[in-house]
């Protein structure tokens, strides 16, 4: 069995720091935290091995120190900074599989117990509303701080894979084929008829704005 820890790193510069003990190095394992598995897209992650160890004891240990000096970092998406995980060590309970088919899908606790998910759910709105919770405190996208390193390095998902220019570049986009509010320039031709077009000129839109209708004045709520 070989134990090692591992960097699982996304090619928008995201990480996450794990351990893993197998007899396999090529099994394709990437990591069994939250964000390893919301990535739809696998072939963005990879695996970089950086330390071997001899046995489990000694592998739980440098997870810890690994993760005392990423835990925090912008790009670390690791949500906890205790190395809480079994994964394939001989401490792991679901490696029984008596003890996984008591627990696992219709069987777990929180699936049977509409109380014990009511209580978890609580804990985590209290949570929330104190500013006690863990992505209150320290979220991976504090302030947006991801988001604009994404923006600066032009690795921001809405740079890299807008769903707009994607849906145009395969002829899918809502907005094609004739269904864009202003195809063949129907909403300029209504806007004129009804005389509410900002190109009928000034006047038009003095009118307009004294009636409380151009669309600069906004609404009520916006005034107020």
């Amino acid at each position: 069995m070989k134990h090692f820890i591992y960097k699982t790193t996304h090619t928008n510069g995201k990480y996450y720091i794990g351990r893993h003990s197998t007899e396999n190095l090529d099994d394709g394992y990437i990591g069994s935290g939250r964000w390893p598995l919301s990535i739809k897209d696998k072939s963005t992650l990879t695996r970089k091995i950086l330390e071997f160890v001899d046995d489990f004891e000694t592998l739980k240990q440098r997870e810890g120190e690994y993760l005392t000096e990423h835990y925090g970092k912008p790009n670390c998406m690791n949500q906890n900074i205790d190395p809480i995980g079994f994964g394939a060590g001989k401490n792991n309970p679901m490696l029984n599989p008596a003890v996984a088919a008591k627990i696992r899908g219709d069987n777990h606790y929180m699936r049977k117990d509409a109380g014990a998910r009511k209580d978890a759910s609580d804990r985590q709105i209290e949570a929330f509303t104190s500013g006690s919770h863990l992505w209150v405190t320290n979220h991976p996208n504090l302030d947006g701080r991801n988001a604009k390193l994404a923006y600066e390095r032009g690795t921001h998902n809405s740079i890299t894979n807008n769903p707009s220019t994607v849906n145009a570049e395969k002829g899918t986009h809502h907005w094609q084929n004739g269904k864009s509010p202003n195809a063949d320039g129907k909403l300029n031709k209504k806007l004129i008829a009804e005389g509410r077009h900002n190109f009928l000129g000034p006047d038009t839109n003095k009118k307009r704005v004294e009636a409380g209708t151009h669309n600069f004045v906004g609404s009520e709520a916006n005034l107020a």
